[in-house]
């Protein structure tokens, strides 16, 4: 029984083997006589042409450049006289406003005037083109940055201070210490020539804080330790309570009153500056006394008008409603689109936007005019996109050349010519295969195998659109290459022939639409995304 059954399953074996092989010799001889037919394909010679990828968005009209009218002070609007959209002239009245109210604003703001002018008299009699720097609490100078002829503030900039000084009398360093030494211990500090007491401060972690007096060191100088008649080694001083000595006084520099290591007591004299210009406060109070000034006369102006007029020509973007609320000081009252120029943002796929660079130029189709296109360009790309269902998008303005066709919030398809090619080689995406990542057309030539329409041709494209794509080696031009006319059947035909298909998958079965896992068709590896247009020659 067992030779029985093994029997009949070598015979269920060749038998399977035999059906599979019939059907894959009978689907090469459909290929083969269709090809002698000429049934299956249609042929297509390989020219020159133009190629262009494009990014497309859809916006609504606007005007790029707007004018808001605002005070720099309350004011009450008791009347619109315009609406949004009207279009207006310069010096035409906008809104009417309350003359009343506005007079009790403009006797509050003479009032401060007086003031202003009171404080710069006061300063203008303390001025002095001289002046005195002077201590403002005691302390030993460690370090001195001031020179005479030296502008006083060019000395701020550089160093930070005019001066380094010591506050408390002690310079410090920190040592390993003795393993006799306690806290208050007198050590020998040398400095130089100069032999001082120290005292052991603090101890902590093998470490010894040494503080002595800060009349001869300097700042980062080097002194010894010895105990006992025994070097401890030297180190490096500091100053214990550091304090750097500044000044907002302005002037030349005359005479320097300070040296270092001397003792200063407050009020004492550091420097005698000459050419000191008049104060901050002072030329601040001069500029407010100008702003003041032209507000009052804006006011007065306005009081006696009674109305806010357009500062140029213009569309009333948006107006305020009038209310007998006053409306505060920098409200925007009145908006105005100004100017010609005319823009639109468009949204752009995260997928297209890194193709889109401003200087593009743009094809503008407005839906409300069927007869005519406008141009423009990209001028603005927003670096922040917008996410929506998982999709992130972003803003792209243009900028548009128009006519008065054009109205504002018209809206429009944007076509940006984010690439193209001239005068390239040029094959319909129809005629491409791919198998194993490779590109492939079907070459017409009386050299092509018995069964085969053409000589398989390598390629590799490039730029490619819905229909085209540009061939960047394997064909030269006058070269024809061989398109399938009924993709879909030779697709059903692939996958119902069983072991038909698998050769395929192999070898690549001319016209077979499922070939390395890519149907024929599809756009080849290399071409660009997006829409586009092609021009051949």
């Amino acid at each position: 029984m067992k030779k029985v059954l093994k029997t009949l399953a070598v015979l269920v074996v060749l038998a399977a083997a035999g059906f599979f092989g019939y059907r894959y010799y009978q689907s090469r001889q459909a290929v083969a006589a269709q090809s002698a037919s000429g049934s299956a394909y249609t042929e297509y010679t390989v020219s020159t042409g133009s190629l262009s990828k494009t990014v497309t968005g859809t916006g609504t009209l606007s005007i790029s450049q707007t004018d808001d009218v605002a005070l720099d002070y309350a004011v009450t609007v008791t009347d619109s006289l315009v609406e949004a959209g009207d279009t207006v002239t310069a010096g035409q009245p906008l809104l009417n406003i309350d003359a009343v109210a506005l007079q009790t604003t403009i006797e509050t703001l003479e009032t401060e005037l007086e003031t202003t002018e009171t404080e710069i008299a006061t300063l203008a009699a303390d001025y002095s083109s001289t002046t005195y720097l002077k201590m403002p609490q005691y302390g030993r100078v460690k370090e001195v940055y001031i020179t005479e002829g030296v502008y006083i503030q060019d000395v701020m900039d550089q160093y930070g201070a005019i001066a380094l000084l010591s506050l408390d009398g002690w310079m410090y360093v920190e040592i390993p210490a003795h393993e006799a030494w306690e806290i208050d211990d007198t050590v020998t500090v040398r400095v130089g020539n100069v032999v001082l007491d120290g005292t052991v401060r603090a101890l902590e972690n093998g470490t010894a804080t040494i503080t002595f007096s800060d009349a001869y060191s300097e700042e980062g100088g080097e002194v010894e330790i010895t105990y006992k008649g025994e070097s401890m080694g030297t180190a490096t001083a500091h100053i214990h309570m550091p304090y750097e000595l500044t000044t907002s006084e302005k002037g030349y520099i005359h005479s320097v009153f300070i040296e270092e290591n001397d003792r200063k007591w407050e009020g004492n004299r550091i420097c005698y500056l000459i050419n000191v210009p008049i104060s901050d406060s002072y030329q601040a109070l001069l500029e407010t006394r100008v702003q003041q000034t032209e507000q009052l006369k804006e006011m007065r102006t306005l009081r006696d008008a009674g109305a806010i007029t357009a500062p140029q020509d213009g569309i009333v973007a948006s107006v305020v409603t009038a209310s007998a609320t006053e409306q505060a000081a920098d409200t925007v009252l009145i908006s105005l689109y100004v100017g010609d120029e005319k823009e639109m943002i468009v949204s752009v796929d995260e997928l297209d936007i890194t193709s889109v660079e401003v200087g593009q130029n743009v094809e503008l189709a407005m839906d409300a005019i069927t007869d005519h296109t406008y141009a423009g360009t990209v001028s603005k790309i927003s670096q922040i996109g917008t996410a929506t269902s998982g999709v992130t998008v972003y803003d792209v303005t243009l900028t548009i050349e128009g006519d008065d066709q054009l109205k504002l919030g018209m809206n429009g398809t944007a076509t940006i010519l984010v690439e193209e090619r001239e005068n390239v080689l040029l094959v319909p995406i129809a005629a491409l295969s791919t198998s194993r990542g490779e590109s492939y057309v079907w070459l017409k030539s009386d050299s092509a195998a018995e069964d085969e329409p053409g000589v398989r041709t390598t390629v590799e494209t490039g730029l490619s659109d819905e229909t085209y794509a540009e061939v960047l080696s394997g064909l030269s031009e006058g070269d024809v290459v061989l398109i399938t006319r009924e993709a879909g059947t030779s697709s059903a035909d692939s996958r119902e022939n069983g072991m038909g298909g698998m050769m395929m998958d192999m070898g690549g079965m001319p016209g077979g639409s499922f070939d390395g896992g890519m149907p024929a068709g599809s756009p080849p590896s290399g071409g660009g995304a997006g829409g586009g247009r092609t021009r051949g020659n």
